[in-house]
C-alpha cells in the first residue's frame, strides 16, 4: 500500500503545479490585455490631439492663405492707383492726347475745310495757336469771295 500512497502523492503534486501555472498563465495574460487596453487608449488619445493639431495646422493655413491674398490685392490696387494717376508736368496740356512714344508730332501744314463753298484752306504753323493745336481765331477769307 505504500505504492498507492505515493502515487497519490505525485498526482496530488503535479495537480497542484498544474494548477500554479494556469494561476501563473492567467496572471500573465491579464496583465498583457490590460497592457493592450491602455495601449489603445494611449492610441485613442494620440489620435484625438493628432486631429486636434491638424485641424488648428488646416485654420492656420487658411488663414495664411486669406492674409496672401488681401496683400496682393492691396498690391494691385496701390499699383493700379499709381498708374493712373495724373501726372502734373508741363508738358501736359489740357485736352491735348499725349503723343505715342516713336512718333515725331510735327505740325507743318494742316487743312481746315471750309463747310460753306467746300474749298479747302491751307494753314500754315504760324497761323497755328501752338498750346491748342487749332487754327487761330480770326477770320479765314477764302479766294472765291
Amino acid at each position: 500500500m505504500a505504492k498507492k500512497a505515493s502515487t497519490k502523492t505525485t498526482s496530488s503534486n503535479a495537480e497542484v503545479n498544474e494548477q500554479k501555472n494556469r494561476k501563473k498563465q492567467a496572471k500573465k495574460e491579464a496583465k498583457m490585455m490590460l497592457e493592450i487596453e491602455e495601449a489603445k487608449s494611449s492610441i485613442e488619445k494620440a489620435e484625438k490631439k493628432l486631429a486636434k493639431a491638424q485641424a488648428s495646422l488646416e485654420a492656420r493655413n487658411a488663414h495664411l492663405r486669406t492674409l496672401e491674398a488681401d496683400l496682393s490685392e492691396f498690391r494691385t490696387t496701390h499699383e493700379e492707383t499709381e498708374v493712373s494717376a495724373p501726372d502734373a508736368g508741363f508738358d501736359h496740356q489740357i485736352g491735348q492726347p499725349e503723343p505715342e512714344e516713336g512718333t515725331e508730332v510735327s505740325v507743318q501744314q494742316t487743312e481746315q475745310f471750309a463747310p460753306a463753298d467746300g474749298e479747302a484752306t491751307i494753314l500754315s504753323d504760324a497761323d497755328l495757336d501752338h498750346h491748342t493745336g487749332q487754327p487761330e481765331l480770326e477770320e479765314i477769307t477764302s479766294s472765291n469771295q
